[in-house]
């Protein structure tokens, strides 16, 4: 398994021309323009870039693999990637909001972030907004350690909570 993994890194590295610096997984991931990833995303740093894909999750019971339904589309692998400096803005929102935000029911500018109340008993999620307005939804590991990163990756500050 640490075979596998270091030659998924190697790979990205050779693709993306530099060394893998952060990384992290997003237990689930959605954007403003309508895309939802319930099983999350890879999310790492080469440079001052962000990147993130999704992967195939073949259903299965028990390990054991099963058919899929035959009305479910099939699987087209989910990438993109933003740099640290477009990044206007971080903070933390109710995962609802967010899912209502990707599904077109509340637009992006109308999200406010969680209270105090929410932080306690509604599960959160990272929102992040860049310059052009495209805003990801990130329900991150660890998101100290992503501010951390994208700070270092950006000359100016972000605002965040």
């Amino acid at each position: 398994m640490e075979d596998e993994a270091t030659q998924f890194l190697h790979s990205l590295e050779t693709r993306y021309g530099g060394p893998v610096g952060f990384r992290t997984y997003s237990t689930w991931y959605a954007c403003s323009d309508g895309t939802v990833r319930d099983y999350g995303v890879f999310l790492f740093v080469i440079g001052s870039t962000f990147h993130f894909e999704d992967f195939e999750r073949k259903p299965s019971l028990f390990g054991f693999p099963l058919k899929p339904r035959k009305n479910e589309p099939s699987y087209v692998k989910y990438e993109r990637s933003f740099l640290a400096s477009e990044v206007v803005s971080v903070a933390l929102v109710q995962k609802q909001v967010a899912l209502d935000c990707a599904l077109g029911y509340v637009k992006p500018d109308q999200i406010a972030p969680a209270g105090s109340i929410a932080r306690l008993f509604k599960p959160l999620v990272s929102r992040v907004v860049l310059q052009d307005g495209t805003t990801f939804f990130f329900e991150l590991i660890d998101q100290k350690k992503f501010l951390l990163a994208l700070k270092e990756g950006q000359d100016g500050s972000v605002q965040s909570v």
